[in-house]
C-alpha cells in the first residue's frame, strides 16, 4: 500500500465489472475513499446522491465508451452540477484526442485505458494538490 497523503473521494464510472474492481482497488490500496458505479447512468446517479447528501466527490474518473450513456455525458453531468468536481476520462483511443481539436471534452484530463498506475497517481497528486491549495 502506497501512503497517500493527498487522499480523496473517488467516483470510478466503467461498464467494465473486471476492469471498474481492479482500478478501485488499487485506488483504495492507495488510501483513497472509492465508489464504484456500473455504467455512464450508475455514475451519474452516484454523484448526484452524493452532492444531495453534502458528501461529494473531489474526482471523477469515467471510461469513455459505455453505452447507452457514455463518459462525455457523465463528464458533462458533473461538471454542470460542479465545475469544480475534477473529471478524468479514460479511453482506449489513445492520442487521437489530443489532437483533435474539433471535439471538446468536457474533462479535465484524458489518459488512455487502462492506465498506466504511475500516470494515474502522478495525475491524481497534481489535481489534488491544486485542488486544495
Amino acid at each position: 500500500m502506497m501512503p497517500n497523503k493527498s487522499a480523496a473521494r473517488i467516483l470510478v464510472v466503467d461498464d467494465d465489472p473486471l476492469f471498474l474492481k481492479s482500478l478501485c482497488s488499487v485506488l483504495r490500496d492507495d488510501g483513497h475513499v472509492v465508489v464504484a458505479a456500473n455504467g455512464g447512468e450508475a455514475g451519474i446517479e452516484a454523484f448526484q446522491s452524493a452532492l444531495n447528501a453534502q458528501s461529494p466527490f473531489v474526482i471523477v474518473i469515467t471510461d469513455l465508451g459505455m453505452h447507452p450513456v457514455d463518459g462525455r455525458q457523465v463528464a458533462s453531468a458533473v461538471k454542470t452540477a460542479s465545475p469544480s468536481t475534477i473529471v478524468i476520462l479514460l479511453t482506449g483511443w489513445g492520442e487521437w484526442f489530443k489532437t483533435k481539436d474539433a471535439i471538446p471534452l468536457p474533462a479535465d484530463c484524458i489518459l488512455g485505458k487502462p492506465p498506466k498506475l504511475d500516470k494515474l497517481r502522478a495525475t491524481l497528486t497534481n489535481y489534488l494538490g491544486s485542488a486544495r491549495s
